[in-house]
C-alpha cells in the first residue's frame, strides 16, 4: 500500500504535467507563428528601401537601422497611390504609363499576368471569381479553390467541353497552389467569399466561416 501512493502521485503529476503543456503550447503557438510571420512581412518590406541609392537611404544618415521602417514607408506609398488614382489626370498618366510596359516583349506577359492576378484577388468586382469545390486529386476527395473564369477557347476545343480556369491554393501559403482546367459540370459553388475561403485554406479547415444559413434564420 505504502508504494501504491507514490505510483498514483506519478500519474498525476504526468497528467498535470501534459494538461499544462499543452494548454500552454496552445497559447504559445499562435503568439510565436504570428509574431514571426509579422517579422517575416516586416523584413520582406523593409527590403524595399535596398532599391534607393545610397546617398537617400535612411540607413546612411540614421545612426541606426529601424525595423519596419520599409514596411512604413511602403504603406504609405501605396496609400498614396491609391489616393493619386482618384484623380483624372493621374489616372491618365497611369494608363499611359501602363501603355509603355504592355508594349515591352519583356515585361508584357509578366506584368500583364500580375494585374490580372492582383486585380481578381483584390478587386471589388466578384464575377470574375468564385469560391468552388471540386473532387481533386482524386475521386472521392474534395478541396476548395477559385473559380476565375471560362477557359481560353482553344482549350475547350481540344475537349468538346466548357472548361472553367480554376486555381487550388495551398496550405498554409495560399500564393502558391496549382491551376487546373476543370469541366463546369464537376464544379460546385460555394456561399462563400474569398476572405473565409482564404482564412479556411490558411488555417487548415481550423478556421470556418459562421453558418450563413443560420444568420439568415
Amino acid at each position: 500500500m505504502g508504494e501504491a501512493v507514490p505510483g498514483k502521485t506519478r500519474v498525476r503529476l504526468r497528467e498535470n504535467f501534459q494538461r499544462y503543456f499543452l494548454a500552454g503550447l496552445l497559447v504559445f503557438l499562435p503568439v510565436v507563428i504570428t509574431l514571426w510571420f509579422l517579422g517575416w512581412v516586416i523584413g520582406l518590406l523593409d527590403g524595399v528601401l535596398d532599391v534607393l541609392p545610397a546617398g537617400v537611404h535612411p540607413n546612411s544618415y540614421l545612426p541606426f537601422a529601424i525595423p519596419g521602417l520599409g514596411a512604413l514607408v511602403t504603406v504609405t506609398l501605396i496609400l498614396f497611390l491609391g489616393i493619386l488614382t482618384r484623380g483624372v489626370a493621374t489616372r491618365r498618366f497611369l494608363a499611359a504609363w501602363e501603355n509603355i510596359f504592355v508594349k515591352i516583349p519583356i515585361f508584357r506577359g509578366v506584368y500583364t499576368a500580375v494585374q490580372k492576378l492582383v486585380q481578381t484577388f483584390l478587386g471589388q468586382s466578384q464575377n470574375a471569381r468564385q469560391v468552388v469545390m471540386i473532387e481533386y486529386p482524386r475521386k472521392g476527395i474534395y478541396t476548395v479553390g477559385f473559380a476565375m473564369g471560362r477557359a481560353w477557347r482553344e482549350l475547350e476545343r481540344t475537349q468538346d467541353t466548357q472548361l472553367v480556369n480554376v486555381f487550388i491554393p495551398t496550405t498554409p501559403n495560399p500564393t502558391s497552389g496549382f491551376y487546373l482546367l476543370v469541366p463546369t459540370t464537376e464544379i460546385s459553388p460555394l456561399d462563400m467569399t474569398m476572405e473565409e475561403a482564404l482564412k479556411l485554406i490558411t488555417s487548415g479547415g481550423l478556421i470556418t466561416p459562421n453558418d450563413k444559413s443560420r444568420r439568415r434564420g
